[in-house]
């Protein structure tokens, strides 16, 4: 089981990925904003985060930029869509595009994890 922080302003949306990680054998931390990740993952260890590129306050591309420097061997999973491409500064993260389907985001989290031959949801 991976610990993954997702973080979106878009509540709905965060709690769907939530179900969804959790339904697929994750335990996952959700949350609303770029800087109250950055504040998680200041405290706490994650195996994965989850990055959604146009948020308010901190942008998920900065905060990839901001991860990296503090821990540079957790993954990162950008989402974006067609408008957030152009603030993707971090162009070598992998990145699922909006809208994706839940079978989308677990098989992504699966390769970043290095879990591919695992049971799909």
């Amino acid at each position: 089981m991976a610990r993954i922080l997702i973080a979106d302003d878009d509540r709905q949306l965060v709690e769907l990925l939530r179900a969804t990680l959790d339904e697929a054998g994750h335990d996952v931390v959700g949350t609303h904003s770029g800087l109250a990740a950055a504040g998680l993952i200041e405290r706490e260890d994650f195996d994965l985060i989850v990055l959604d590129v146009l948020m308010p306050g901190m942008s998920g591309d900065a905060l990839a930029d901001l991860l990296h420097s503090l821990k540079p061997q957790v993954p990162v999973l950008l989402m974006t869509g067609d408008s957030g491409d152009q603030f993707v500064r971090s162009a070598q993260l992998p990145r699922l595009r909006k809208p994706f389907t839940e079978q989308d985001l677990v098989e992504a989290v699966r390769g970043l994890l290095g879990q591919e031959g695992q049971a799909s949801l």
